[in-house]
């Protein structure tokens, strides 16, 4: 009895010990209810179960918020897009003044999909047509996405100079602006609930329709200009792609898990891993990321990568990055 007694000790100790030594990373994103949030619970659902750590989900107002965070490895992971995290690493625009030089790139995690769209029964067939109509304009609390609007416009030979703004706070009032006939396009984010409830709002005129991205080389090298992490993909009209109603090329560009110099090249290894090779476990848990794919997860980017992702990448052969 006394040595059974003094081998459950010794195990509980020893378990005891095992957590303690654990590695334990966090991974930030917007709150909960947002698309981050659901990529994010999946990526750390999927570090903890494959990755060999133990790995939880850190919701935040924003990646204002958590980026200088990772910056100084007070957080392991984040998700942030791909021109917020050149921003963060610079220090210029939404974090002018405050530059995060220690930011390092995981891996693309999943593209956002975007296009300008009008009512299916506009006279608009191109976005060079857009010129001189009325279009969401300054997203005074999303300051990025004037980037991407504009990279979209320049694909037609636009800017937002040749059009007629309305200022929005954001990118989603953009869109429901649209439904209400306040301005004559907008850009959508494709398969959004916003793009499904204004292309119901306005069954009335058809619906929502999507303009074709330009895709001559230069339409490619003027949205680039603008927004040099972009490509394109033609999407074919599905149910769950509302104002697709034809073979239609848009936007895309890619969120990225992040992390930093302080972050040891062990756990961004194991990381980068285990995310890779577990694209069925992802998607399973947040349906953006049926979109995930391996192959392209080292894109370009100017901001570097962590040591521990280009090691795996390089075991991989999926180095280096090669744009799409």
């Amino acid at each position: 009895m006394n040595l059974f007694r003094s081998a459950m000790g010794a195990s509980v100790l020893l378990c005891a010990a095992t957590a303690a030594n654990a590695q334990v990373v966090a991974v930030a994103t917007n709150p909960q209810g947002t698309l981050y949030y659901s990529v994010g619970a999946s990526v750390a659902g999927v570090i903890q179960q494959k990755g060999g750590m133990t790995a939880r989900v850190q919701p935040m107002s924003g990646s204002s918020a958590y980026a200088p965070l990772l910056n100084r490895g007070e957080i392991e992971f984040g998700l942030m897009n791909a021109i917020d995290v050149v921003n963060a690493f610079t220090g210029v625009l939404n974090f002018k003044g405050r530059k995060n030089p220690d930011l390092r790139l995981v891996g693309a995690l999943f593209p956002i999909t975007v296009g300008m769209a009008v009512p299916n029964d506009s006279p608009v067939k191109s976005i060079k047509d857009l010129k001189g109509l009325r279009v969401p304009s300054q997203f005074t609390a999303q300051s990025t996405i004037v980037f991407v609007q504009d990279a979209l416009l320049a694909t037609g030979g636009l800017s937002i100079a040749d059009m007629k703004p309305f200022p929005v706070p954001d990118y989603s009032k953009g869109m429901y602006a649209l439904g209400d006939g306040k301005v004559d396009a907008a850009m959508f984010g494709l398969g959004t609930g916003a793009s499904q409830e204004v292309h119901v709002a306005l069954a009335s005129r058809g619906g929502l329709r999507y303009l074709p991205t330009g895709d001559t080389p230069e339409a490619a090298a003027a949205m680039r200009k603008v927004f040099s992490a972009t490509y394109t993909k033609l999407f074919e009209p599905s149910p769950a792609y509302p104002g697709i109603v034809a073979p239609t090329r848009l936007m895309l560009y890619p969120a990225f898990l992040v992390s930093s110099t302080h972050v040891s090249a062990d756990v961004v290894y194991k990381a980068t891993r285990a995310i890779y090779e577990n694209k069925a476990a992802l998607e399973a848990a947040s349906a953006i990321m049926k979109t995930f794919d391996p192959s392209v997860m080292a894109m370009p980017n100017a901001v570097p990568y962590h040591p521990g992702a280009e090691r795996f990448f390089k075991e991989a052969k999926q180095w280096p990055p090669k744009a799409l």
